[in-house]
């Protein structure tokens, strides 16, 4: 007798092959990351000219000022409520009422940039639900107004700093000045201007998390400590030429300590006058800080003054600038 064996031909199927992890997206190639880049450059153009462009270009379409306004509220919220899928699908805004306006009073403050998103929230829902970007508004928590054009500016500004570092900054400053601008002679971009900065801030243990007046501190007691002051008159070498010489006047030096705190984020202008010294009444050129709510008084070019403090006991005359044109 035969027996017959029967086997079976058919092998295991081998387990499915995973599918391969998509490669992750470039949010800059996006629809909603081309407006992030393009809100950046509105506000390169601010720093530039210390003026918004009344248009953007995003996706090759020009976007004026209300619509722009409209579009970054919506896609900072957007990022702010889906961190890693806002550029998943194209952000949508409503049509609303906007205008820009500068003549609102306010004391310009560094603020958390939590409390700067629930201005922006805030903003956002008036947009949605009444149709309207309200004009004068305060950021929750903080006396400061601030106008349109400074809720303008301050979004372009966080969006410039997405554009760099993929996120929001942990605090953004209000100022909606040219105090924070490169001027004649004051070149804030300059590559030994952040160097220096860099240097001043690393000899105080100073970083991005500090207090403004701890990084102002840090500038100003650089200056003082380790350049000198020397005797002649006017501009002579600028920020660049006295952070290379290691010196220069009183107008150089205020060249270059406003040069390392603008590029910080802190305001600052120039203080001229006939001031009152015990050897007669001289001319002179300070730098002015914008800190806390007030300027203060930054004037290297005495080894004995600290931030705050000058050596002369009175002055007239006094002109305050924005850029010193001698």
């Amino acid at each position: 007798m035969c027996l017959a064996v029967l086997v079976c031909g058919c092998a295991e199927k081998p387990d499915p092959k995973p599918e391969p992890e998509p490669d992750p997206v470039d949010w800059k190639t996006t629809y909603n990351g081309q407006l992030v880049l393009a809100l950046a450059d509105a506000y390169a153009t601010w720093e530039a000219d210390n003026k918004l462009p009344s248009v953007i270009k995003w996706e090759g379409v020009n976007i004026f000022t209300r619509e722009y306004v409209r579009a970054g509220l919506a896609l900072a919220v957007k990022i702010l409520d889906n961190p890693d899928k806002w550029m998943e699908e194209d952000v949508v805004y409503p049509s609303a009422t906007f205008s820009l306006t500068t003549d609102v009073p306010f004391v310009p403050v560094e603020v958390p940039f939590s409390a700067f998103e629930q201005l922006l929230r805030e903003q956002y829902r008036n947009m949605t639900e009444l149709k309207e970007i309200k004009l004068n508004m305060k950021i929750p928590g903080y006396e400061p107004n601030l106008s349109s054009t400074g809720l303008l500016v301050m979004m372009c500004r966080a969006f410039a700093y997405y554009a760099e570092n993929g996120k929001f900054p942990e605090k953004i400053n209000t100022w909606e000045s040219s105090y924070t601008h490169s001027t004649a002679n004051c070149d804030i971009n300059a590559p030994e201007v952040k160097a220096t900065r860099d240097a001043a801030w690393a000899k105080a243990g100073v970083t991005e998390n500090s207090t403004v007046r701890e990084k102002a501190d840090a500038i100003f007691c650089y200056a003082r400590d380790e350049w000198e002051w020397l005797d002649y008159n006017n501009t002579r070498r600028g920020a660049v030429g006295t952070i290379r010489d290691k010196g220069g006047n009183c107008c150089d030096l205020s060249h270059a300590v406003l040069a390392m705190a603008r590029l910080s984020g802190i305001p600052g202008r120039y203080f001229h006058a006939q001031c009152y010294y015990s050897s007669g009444i001289i001319g002179h050129v300070i730098s002015q800080l914008f800190i806390d709510g007030e300027w203060v008084m930054a004037d290297a070019s005495n080894n004995g003054n600290k931030l705050g403090t000058v050596a002369f006991k009175g002055y007239e005359n006094m002109h305050l600038y924005e850029e010193l044109d001698f």
